[in-house]
């Protein structure tokens, strides 16, 4: 099966209205009004891990939650966060691997692909489409590509939606100061009120937001096949207009928030090279 340009430009665009939306929906933790957590939305030592909470609370928010409280007893709140997020990415690294690994092989392989396109531009007859779709699947064969192994990130984004629910909804954050920043406050709040402190975490968040999404294309130019395509252009514009929304939702939610996005694009950043080091380059030189 392949995918057409017009094709990937749609599953991008909904990939990420569907990222918006799931991050919408979730700001239903916070009073809009008073940018506090909703008490009902709340989760504490006493908070019962039960079905009644629903489906996905009970598998994942409930239990990433309370290893939050369970390290917070021992290190800290901040310790608890950081903590639990360097687990649950620890957790996912085998599906992580698999599908950097493939994401990198299918990005080598954008010029080639661009060119049979360029090859059957304009040609829409079947035994043309038919023709077209065997080059690419002889593409992928020649170089062991499986044009769905990138899909594999997906099965980790219910885990790392629970991580971002719980640090949002935890009480205990909502009390904690950290390096002067009260972990459940707003950013825009305090920057608007003069405490600009915090906006040296809203520039860190924008600083490793931006790497993190970057890191892959960074890592990929150290390969000497690298040849840059007209669809790495595109998905550079993406990637500014992700740091961009990102940013604003740490502006715009606890600064909390602002401390998991944190770690978690340091640990995107450092599972990247190590992935690119030890599981791509190190193998190509073995083979």
């Amino acid at each position: 099966m392949y995918l057409d340009q017009r094709t990937k430009k749609f599953l991008k665009v909904f990939g990420l209205v569907a990222f918006v939306v799931i991050l919408a929906g979730c700001t239903a933790n916070i009073d809009a009004k008073t940018g506090k957590l909703i008490a009902e939305r709340a989760i504490n030592e006493s908070t019962k891990w039960s079905l009644s909470a629903g489906i996905f609370d009970f598998i994942l928010t409930i239990p990433i939650a309370k290893g939050i409280l369970l390290i917070s007893k021992y290190l800290g709140v901040v310790s608890g966060v950081v903590g639990m997020t360097v687990l649950i990415n620890l957790l996912i690294l085998p599906v992580m691997v698999k599908s950097t690994v493939s994401t990198q092989k299918m990005q080598m392989l954008q010029p080639e692909l661009e060119k049979i396109q360029l090859k059957y531009r304009g040609r829409n007859d079947q035994a043309s489409q038919m023709r077209q779709s065997a080059e690419i699947q002889a593409l992928y064969k020649k170089h062991d590509v499986s044009m769905f192994g990138s899909f594999t990130t997906f099965l980790t984004l219910p885990i790392m939606l629970a991580m971002w629910q719980s640090v949002q909804r935890l009480e205990v954050i909502y009390e904690t100061v950290f390096c002067g920043l009260n972990l459940g406050l707003t950013p825009m709040s305090q920057i608007t009120s003069g405490h600009w402190q915090y906006f040296v975490i809203i520039f860190i968040v924008g600083i490793t937001q931006f790497f993190a999404i970057q890191i892959n294309q960074i890592m990929l130019k150290r390969n000497p096949r690298y040849r840059p395509s007209s669809q790495q252009k595109q998905m550079n514009t993406m990637n500014y207009f992700m740091t961009i929304m990102i940013v604003w939702f740490s502006l715009t939610m606890p600064t909390a928030m602002s401390l998991y996005w944190i770690t978690t694009n340091i640990i995107t950043i450092a599972r990247t090279v190590y992935i690119q080091i030890y599981h791509i380059e190190n193998k190509a030189k073995k083979a």
